[in-house]
C-alpha cells in the first residue's frame, strides 16, 4: 500500500512540476518575444533571442526563473533592460513611474520609508525618507537591517501585512556590536506620493562656512511634480540662501531638459511696485551657485541634466561618477503581472553618448555606507564645496 501511495505522490509531483515548468517556459517565451520586437538594437536583439529561445523551461522555481532571466538580459549589456517580478521594490517603482503606460491609477505598497542597498555584508539603509515611519523610529543611514518581526528582511515581502502595525525591526548599527531593536509602524502609501513627500521634507537651509546653503534631495525626477517642488523651494522658501545642493544620488531618473530652466540666468527678473512704493522682486530662476550631488546610482535623466549643467558651467558635480545608464526604456507587463523593462531607443546629448560612460564629477568623494551611523561624507563635502563657490555676476537689476 505504502509503495502505491509513494508512486501516486511522485506522479502528482511530476504533474505539478510539468505544469510549473510549462508556465516558466511560456513566460520565458514572452520575454524573448518582447526583446526581439522592442530592443533598440534589432540585430543584437535577433541574435540574443535565438540564443535564449526556450530558456524559461529550465527554471524550477520563481527564484530560478528570475535568476535565469536576469542573467540572460545582462548579456545585452544595456541599461533600462531588466526583469522586475511582482513583490519587488523595482516593480513598485517602475509601475509608479509608468502608471499611465501601464494604465494604473495608484501604485500603493506598504513602506517603512527607507531605500536599501545590497552589500556583501547584507542590506543597508541607503536613504531614510524624510517624514516617513523609519525616520520617526530612529533608523539611520548605514544601518544593516537584520530582521523584521524575527524573520530575515525582504524589502517588500517583510512588510506586506504590516501596515499600521507596530513592527520590530532589528538593525546592526555598529559592526560587531549587539543589534538594536526599533519599533516602526509601516504605512500603505502611493510610491510617487512617498517620493514627493520625502523630497519636500528633506528641504533645509544649512549653515556652512559662514554661508546659508539650501538643500533638497530628489529620489525621483520622473514627472513634472518633482521639478515643480524643487522650483517652489528654491525660488520662494530658500530664496535668501547663498548656494544650493541638489541631491541626485540613487533612486530613479526621469529629469528632462526643461529642468535646466530652474537655473537659467538669462530669464528676466521682474520687479513689481505697489501703491506704497514697496518693490516685489520675482526671479524665475535660481541665480546662486549650484552643486549637484551624484553617485553610481544616479541614472538616466539625472545624468543628462548633470552633464548639461556641468558642460554649461551651471553646476559643480560632487560625489562619484554616474551610472552611464541613459537608454530610453519602456515597461511591458507579462501575463503573470511581472514587468519587463526594455531599452527601446539609443541617444546622445549635445552629440555625446553617455551610455556605459557616465558623467565624471568635479570633486570626487567615495561612498561610505555600511555602518555609517547616519553620517554622510559625500553630503558634507557637497555642502563644503557649495559654501566656497562665489556667486555669479548679477545679470539684471533687482538682485541686490
Amino acid at each position: 500500500m505504502g509503495r502505491w501511495i509513494a508512486v501516486l505522490l511522485c506522479g502528482l509531483g511530476a504533474s505539478a512540476w510539468a505544469q510549473a515548468s510549462g508556465g516558466f517556459a511560456k513566460r520565458g517565451d514572452e520575454v524573448v518575444a518582447e526583446v526581439r520586437e522592442r530592443f533598440y538594437d534589432a540585430k543584437k536583439a535577433a541574435q540574443w533571442a535565438e540564443r535564449h529561445k526556450g530558456y524559461g523551461a529550465a527554471a524550477r522555481s520563481e527564484e530560478d526563473f528570475a535568476r535565469l532571466t536576469h542573467e540572460a538580459l545582462a548579456e545585452l549589456q544595456a541599461s533600462h533592460t531588466a526583469y522586475y517580478p511582482r513583490d519587488t521594490l523595482g516593480h513598485v517603482g517602475l509601475s509608479s513611474i509608468f502608471r499611465r503606460v501601464l494604465k494604473q491609477q495608484e501604485v500603493e505598497y506598504v513602506s517603512m520609508g527607507v531605500d536599501v542597498a545590497q552589500r556583501p555584508e547584507g542590506l543597508f539603509v541607503r536613504r531614510v525618507f524624510a517624514g516617513g515611519p523609519a525616520e520617526k523610529a530612529g533608523l539611520l543611514r548605514g544601518d544593516r537591517i537584520v530582521s523584521v518581526e524575527g524573520q530575515p528582511f525582504q524589502p517588500l515581502l517583510s512588510l506586506k501585512n504590516r501596515a499600521g502595525k507596530a513592527t520590530r525591526v532589528v538593525v546592526e548599527r555598529v559592526k560587531g556590536q549587539p543589534p538594536l531593536t526599533l519599533t516602526v509602524t509601516p504605512r500603505r502609501i502611493d510610491a510617487k506620493a512617498e517620493w514627493l513627500e520625502a523630497q519636500e521634507k528633506s528641504s533645509r537651509v544649512i549653515e556652512r562656512g559662514g554661508k546659508r546653503v539650501a538643500y533638497q534631495a530628489l529620489y525621483s525626477c520622473a514627472g513634472p511634480e518633482h521639478q515643480e517642488a524643487l522650483g517652489e523651494y528654491i525660488l520662494y522658501e530658500a530664496k535668501d540662501a547663498q548656494a544650493l545642493v541638489v541631491d541626485f544620488r540613487d533612486g530613479w531618473g526621469g529629469c528632462n531638459p526643461e529642468f535646466l530652466n530652474l537655473f537659467n540666468k538669462n530669464l528676466p527678473v521682474l520687479t513689481s511696485v505697489d501703491r506704497q512704493g514697496k518693490p516685489f522682486v520675482y526671479r524665475a530662476a535660481w541665480l546662486m551657485p549650484v552643486v549637484l550631488l551624484v553617485n553610481g546610482g544616479s541614472r538616466s535623466g539625472k545624468e543628462l541634466v548633470s552633464f548639461a549643467m556641468k558642460q554649461r558651467g551651471m553646476a559643480t558635480l560632487v560625489g562619484e561618477k554616474t551610472a552611464g545608464a541613459v537608454l530610453a526604456g519602456t515597461p511591458v507587463r507579462l501575463s503573470n503581472g511581472d514587468l519587463l523593462y526594455v531599452a527601446v531607443m539609443d541617444g546622445n546629448i549635445d552629440g555625446t553618448r553617455l551610455e556605459g560612460v557616465g558623467v565624471s564629477v568635479d570633486v570626487e568623494v567615495p561612498d561610505a555606507l555600511p555602518y555609517a551611523a547616519g553620517k554622510d561624507p559625500q553630503l558634507d563635502k557637497a555642502l563644503e564645496v557649495a559654501a566656497t563657490l562665489e556667486p555669479p555676476d548679477a545679470p539684471a537689476e533687482g538682485l541686490k
